[in-house]
C-alpha cells in the first residue's frame, strides 16, 4: 500500500507540473510583465534578427552589450545582430524588403520610417503598447508621435537627440575665445573663427551640411518643404545664396577646413574635429555622438547650438525607431526585446545615453545617479534645445535622399568655384521642384 501511495503521489505531481506548465505557456505579451526569474517553464528556443546602422565600432559595442544583457535575462531567446556601415544600410534594407527577408526588428531613422509604413512592411505595435508589453504608460506620447500613422504606432523611439555644434575647450582656451552660449550670433561665430585661426593655427570649423541649411531656413521661419511636400518651403533664393556666400568667404579665408580634407573621412571617429584639426565640430553631429568625440580626443568637450539659432532653429529628434517587420515569425519576442532596449534600467545604464537619452520618467530617475559627467552635459543640452528650439519638421519627403545628393553635388561645385551660389540656387530649385512634383504625381 505504501508503494501504491507513493506511486499515486508521483502521478499527481507529474499532472500538477503539466498543468502549471500549461498555465505558463501563454504569449510573451503576458510573460513580459514578469521578471526573467519568474519566466515559466522552458520556452522553445527563438532566434531574432536585428539590423541597424553602424557609424563606429563603439556603436557595435553598445548594441552587443545590451544584447548580452537581454540574452542573460531571457536564455531561450538569441539575438542575431546585423549591421551595415554608412550609406550601405539603406541599400541593404531595400534589398531585404524587396526579397521578403527583412529581419524581425528594424532600426529606422525618423526620416525613413514613414516609407516602411506606407509600404506596409511594419507591424502595428498598438496591441503590445496597450497590454503593457511595450511600456509607454508614463511616457509623453510626443516622443513616439513621428512613428504614428492613421492612429497606429509602428516604431518605438530608442532615445532623444539634437543636432549640436561640438567645441574643443582646449583650443578655445588657447585662442582666448569664450564657449558659445544660447544666444551665439553668426557675427560672433565668424569673429571667433578668425581669432582661432590666428591664435592656434587650426581651422575654426568644418564644411556645413544639408542639415545646416535646413536649420538656417528654420532660423528664418522657413522650411525645406512646403506643407504638402510638393515643393520647396521657401520662395526667396537669397536664403540659399547667402548661406553659401558666407561659407565660401570662410573657406577663402582659411577659417573652415577645405572640402578636400573631409572627403577622405571614413567614419565619425575619423573626422577632422575628433582628430583635433578644428575647434568647432558643426558637421551633421548629434548630441549622442559625444562619446565618440571624447574617446578620440581623449578629453571632455562642449556642446552648443548652431550660431543664430535663437528661439527656433534647433529641435529635439528621436535618434532611431525600433519596428517589427510584418513578416516576423516571432513578433512577441521582438516586442519583448524592444521593451527591454527601451525601458530596462541595466540596459539604460549600459547605453549611457549613447543612442539618445531615454524619455520614460521612471528610466530617467533610475539612471540619473549613474549618468556620467558627459551624459549630464547632454541632458542639460537637450533641456536647452527643448526650451529654446521649436518642434521638429515633418519627416523627409520620399525623395529627401535625392535632395541631399543634389545639395551635396551642388555644394562641391560651389566650393570648387565651378558655379556661383546664384547658379547653385537656381539649379537646386529647378531640380528639387522637378523631383518633388514627380513624386506628387506618382500614384
Amino acid at each position: 500500500m505504501r508503494r501504491l501511495g507513493i506511486g499515486i503521489l508521483l502521478v499527481l505531481a507529474v499532472i500538477l507540473t503539466i498543468c502549471m506548465s500549461a498555465v505558463g505557456t501563454g504569449s510573451v505579451l503576458d510573460r513580459n510583465r514578469m521578471s526573467s526569474t519568474d519566466m515559466p517553464g522552458s520556452p522553445e528556443p527563438v532566434t531574432l534578427r536585428l539590423t541597424y546602422w553602424a557609424n563606429s565600432q563603439l556603436t557595435v559595442e553598445k548594441n552587443e552589450a545590451v544584447i548580452r544583457l537581454f540574452e542573460q535575462a531571457y536564455p531561450n531567446i538569441r539575438v542575431k545582430a546585423e549591421y551595415f556601415w554608412g550609406d550601405a544600410y539603406a541599400g541593404n534594407l531595400a534589398v531585404m524588403a524587396a526579397t521578403n527577408s527583412l529581419p524581425d526588428m528594424i532600426r529606422m531613422d525618423y526620416a525613413d520610417i514613414l516609407k516602411y509604413i506606407e509600404k506596409d512592411l511594419l507591424l502595428p505595435l498598438n496591441p503590445y503598447i496597450e497590454s503593457g508589453a511595450i511600456d509607454l504608460a508614463l511616457s509623453n506620447p510626443i516622443h513616439n508621435q513621428a512613428s504614428t500613422a492613421h492612429g497606429l504606432t509602428y516604431g518605438i523611439n530608442i532615445g532623444n537627440n539634437a543636432l549640436v555644434m561640438f567645441y574643443n575647450p582646449k583650443l578655445l582656451h588657447e585662442a582666448g575665445v569664450e564657449p558659445p552660449g544660447p544666444d551665439y550670433t553668426w557675427e560672433q561665430y565668424e569673429s571667433d573663427l578668425r581669432t582661432i585661426r590666428v591664435k592656434t593655427g587650426v581651422y575654426g570649423d568644418m564644411v556645413w551640411t544639408f542639415k545646416h541649411f535646413q536649420v538656417w531656413l528654420r532660423q528664418q521661419g522657413k522650411s525645406l518643404y512646403n506643407a504638402s511636400q510638393t515643393g520647396l518651403g521657401y520662395d526667396d533664393d537669397e536664403l540659399f545664396v547667402s548661406f553659401f556666400k558666407r561659407q565660401l568667404r570662410l573657406q577663402d579665408d582659411g577659417l573652415i577646413s577645405p572640402a578636400a580634407l573631409e572627403q577622405g573621412t571614413r567614419g565619425l571617429d575619423d573626422g577632422v574635429f575628433p582628430r583635433g584639426l578644428t575647434a568647432f565640430g558643426a558637421q551633421t553631429y548629434w548630441s549622442n555622438q559625444i562619446d565618440i568625440m571624447e574617446k578620440q580626443l581623449g578629453y571632455p568637450i562642449g556642446l552648443a547650438m548652431y550660431p543664430g539659432s535663437g528661439d527656433r532653429g534647433m529641435y529635439i529628434k528621436p535618434s532611431f525607431f525600433h519596428g517589427i517587420a510584418r513578416s516576423s515569425k516571432h513578433p512577441d519576442e521582438a516586442a519583448l526585446f524592444i521593451d527591454f532596449f527601451t525601458n530596462n534600467l541595466e540596459a539604460a545604464k549600459t547605453l549611457n545615453g549613447y543612442f539618445g537619452l531615454p524619455y520614460n520618467p521612471r528610466v530617467i530617475a533610475g539612471i540619473r545617479d549613474s549618468l556620467s559627467p558627459t551624459q549630464r552635459k547632454v541632458l542639460d543640452y537637450l533641456d536647452l534645445v527643448e526650451r529654446r528650439g521649436s518642434p521638429i519638421d515633418p519627416p523627409e519627403s520620399a525623395v529627401g535622399s535625392e535632395l541631399v545628393k543634389l545639395f551635396n553635388l551642388l555644394q562641391r561645385e560651389m566650393l570648387y568655384r565651378r558655379i556661383t551660389p546664384e547658379e547653385g540656387a537656381a539649379k537646386f530649385r529647378s531640380e528639387a521642384m522637378a523631383k518633388l512634383s514627380a513624386q506628387a504625381q506618382t500614384p
